[in-house]
């Protein structure tokens, strides 16, 4: 676009007079005749008679691209504006008409005034101006026209003939009492914009006509956004092709284009990016305390539609909310598709991000991290990458240690607020961490804070340092949180020594992929690091091995087991100290094979990896004492599960020779014995007694105790 565009001011007897007017056959058709648009129609027209009665009137802007033909004649293919053009034409026909004016002059000028939507709809125009109607006006004008011999009852089908033919009853209503008002319609301008250079094409009218027919929630959200804007005087002086209004329809719809579906339809897409960043300013504003807030800001991120008024009831457009929207979208926007800033990709992905917004499906996290990126692109004038990389990498760090607990509506708030206050420190955050940040600032946990602030303070020592950190902090399943690693590299004397960091990053990312813990045959990892101690997680009353996808990840999952400093990470750390990378499966099946104490309760759980793999998909076991622990199938009791003693005398048993797994016998509820048959005897552990018994006929009242475990199988194993 040529960078020199300005304005004019027009009426469109003088536009129509410079060009010809064809609306190209891609627009979408005249909509503000449709019954659906009573409202919309009888306050327009309301303002047109205000101003032929001395109060002048100016619209919206109205621009396009003009082409010349052989003869040098002008034509003008409205990109935006065609609704308003369109019943200036039929007003200035119907009070030349009602005025008898209509002579050849203007027949000529108004003749230049055309549909190039559908056959019908131009030829239904030239029809109008050449030969036209006996003006009566006791008759209806849709009446008079429809009776006229030139209509052909097809054309009611025709939704931009059937539309005009409304607005013309309309404007006929309000302007039935008016005489000699035909030179006073002169009192209603706008301001033209010719757009030079601009390479107007079909598909550039395409994307801006993909809104739809008929309008959607987005044109009527645009249309009083636009006037809002106006009402606050946001853009008094803007040049005319940097306001709102001129963007949207440009090069914002360059970029939503991209995002199109198969009807290049894109009014969802920009009503939720603009409803997305509604979510963000509500909340910076909101009070927490609020009885209302929890559901204002369910409503906002809901899918029910909001109306206009909604949004200016919750106070969420303020000049903060539109300066952020417009120099965020102006930076982003490209006719390529998304433009990007990060040159880290960890940090934030851009494009997932966007995606999230125009989709409106951003879960909380998600939310702090499309806030601190795009209040950054807002406030600076020139982005310096090395500070966006610097503030989205701490952001990042926040937002990922928490995200499993980002649970309810306040911990959002509450964290979005702190990273409110962090952000003017976005081009100084290491030093900031490093010499002023508080970790018992609200928005996240105190552990949380003191990690970044450790790390800051560790890069600010070395090139060395800041590229271990970073680069361990990139692995995609610690996501910056590698909390554990600084803890572990610790010497006797609290300092971090930067040769032990090396190695325990290096055993990290040997052990740890992109999805959690990398697949050992047979659970050898587990079983070695129960070997090294009681590392299980607790959820309510049961416990875990710890898993890596799955529900209950930020109670049983292997993030929460690195993330609390307790003594399951101790226990992890005990494990590390015990193997090399170089030789980790060896090590790991040395340390299982190490384990030898049989009166421990761990013990066949290490030795029987079958055990393990029936406790479930989240590895659940219930843990009364080292004498009663069942393995779960669900996480409750009243689901099928199994006991473990008798269960891994089984395994040992079914293993020596080679029994059916439907031999054991799981059970529904404590109360019942769990058991497996064998040689007509019903098989269990008591664990009052704490002794394998065994009954016939399922006769549980008359138990008989087995010497030993020994005993058991020596016995059980015996044909006779």
């Amino acid at each position: 676009m040529n960078d020199n565009t300005t304005s004019e001011k027009l009426t469109f007897l003088e536009l129509i007079s410079k060009h010809r007017i064809e609306i190209p056959i891609i627009q979408r058709d005249y909509a503000q005749g449709r019954n659906d648009k009573e409202e919309l129609r009888k306050s327009f027209l309301t303002a047109l008679l205000q101003a032929v009665n001395h109060k002048l009137l100016e619209l919206d802007f109205v621009y396009g691209s003009v082409k010349k033909d052989k003869f040098q004649n002008t034509t003008l293919h409205p990109l935006d504006g065609q609704q308003r053009l369109t019943t200036l034409f039929l007003l200035h026909w119907f009070i030349s008409i009602k005025e008898n004016k209509l002579d050849n002059e203007l027949k000529n000028i108004l003749a230049k005034f055309t549909y190039e939507t559908r056959t019908s709809s131009r030829e239904f125009c030239i029809d109008l101006i050449e030969k036209g109607i006996v003006f009566d006006e006791t008759r209806k004008i849709s009446e008079l026209i429809i009776d006229s011999s030139w209509f052909f009852l097809s054309w009611k089908r025709d939704p931009t003939i059937k539309s005009m033919l409304t607005m013309l009853e309309a404007i006929q209503q309000t302007f039935q009492n008016e005489t000699d008002i035909f030179e006073k319609l002169n009192n209603i301008s706008f301001h033209y914009i010719e757009l030079q250079n601009f390479g107007l094409s079909d598909d550039l009218y395409i994307k801006m006509n993909a809104r739809g027919k008929p309008l959607t929630d987005f044109e009527n959200f645009k249309a009083k956004f636009e006037q809002y804007i106006k009402q606050k005087d946001w853009e008094t002086d803007e040049n005319p092709t940097e306001i709102f209004s001129y963007q949207i329809d440009t090069l914002w719809t360059d970029l939503f284009w991209n995002y199109r579906n198969d009807d290049n339809v894109f009014d969802d897409k920009f009503l939720n990016f603009f409803r997305t960043m509604a979510v963000i300013n509500y909340t910076l504003k909101a009070n927490l305390e609020d009885d209302d807030f929890r559901n204002n800001l369910d409503l906002l991120r809901g899918s029910q539609s909001i109306s206009f008024n909604k949004y200016l009831e919750l106070d969420c457009f303020d000049l903060d909310y539109f300066e952020t929207l417009k120099t965020v979208l102006n930076k982003i926007s490209d006719k390529k598709g998304l433009k990007t800033f990060l040159s880290e990709t960890n940090y934030v992905n851009e494009h997932k991000t966007f995606n999230g917004a125009i989709n409106k499906d951003l879960g909380y996290a998600d939310l702090l991290k499309l806030f601190a990126l795009y209040q950054y692109l807002a406030c600076e004038n020139n982005i310096d990458k090395t500070h966006l990389n610097d503030w989205m990498r701490i952001v990042r760090n926040l937002v990922e240690a928490h995200r499993l607990y980002f649970d309810n509506v306040n911990t959002f708030a509450e964290s979005l607020l702190y990273l409110s206050k962090l952000f003017p420190h976005r081009n100084n955050i290491i030093e900031y961490f490093k010499d002023s940040s508080n970790p018992e600032d609200k928005g996240f946990p105190k552990f949380i804070i003191e990690e970044e602030i450790t790390k800051a303070k560790l890069i600010s020592l070395s090139e060395a340092w800041k590229k271990a950190i970073t680069e361990i902090e990139n692995h995609t399943y610690f996501n910056g949180q590698i909390g554990f690693l600084l803890d572990w590299c610790k010497d006797e004397n609290g300092i971090h020594n930067f040769d032990k960091f090396i190695a325990y990053s290096e055993k990290s990312k040997a052990i740890f992929c992109e999805e959690g813990l990398i697949h050992f045959d047979n659970y050898l990892f587990e079983r070695a690091l129960l070997a090294s101690g009681n590392y299980l997680l607790k959820k309510g009353q049961n416990h875990s091995f710890a898993n890596s996808k799955g529900r209950d990840l930020r109670d049983i999952g292997w993030k929460r087991l690195l993330r609390d400093d307790n003594k399951q990470r101790k226990v992890l750390r005990l494990l590390f100290d015990k193997i090399k990378i170089t030789n980790l499966v060896n090590d790991l099946n040395k340390i299982v094979d190490d384990f030898s104490d049989e009166n421990d309760w761990r013990y066949y759980f290490i030795k029987y990896p079958e055990i393990i793999s029936n406790c479930g998909s989240r590895k659940l076991i219930r843990y009364f004492d080292s004498n009663n622990i069942l393995l779960l199938g669900s996480t409750m009791t009243s689901g099928f599960h199994k006991e473990y003693y008798s269960f891994s005398l089984f395994v040992e048993l079914a293993d020596k020779l080679s029994l059916d797994q439907n031999l054991y016998e799981s059970r529904k509820s404590v109360e019942y014995w769990k058991y497996f048959e064998l040689n007509d005897k019903q098989v269990a552990f008591c664990h009052r007694e704490k002794k394998y018994v065994w009954t016939k006929n399922k006769d549980w009242e008359n138990l008989r105790p087995f010497e030993s475990r020994e005993m058991a199988i020596k016995e059980l194993s015996s044909k006779g």
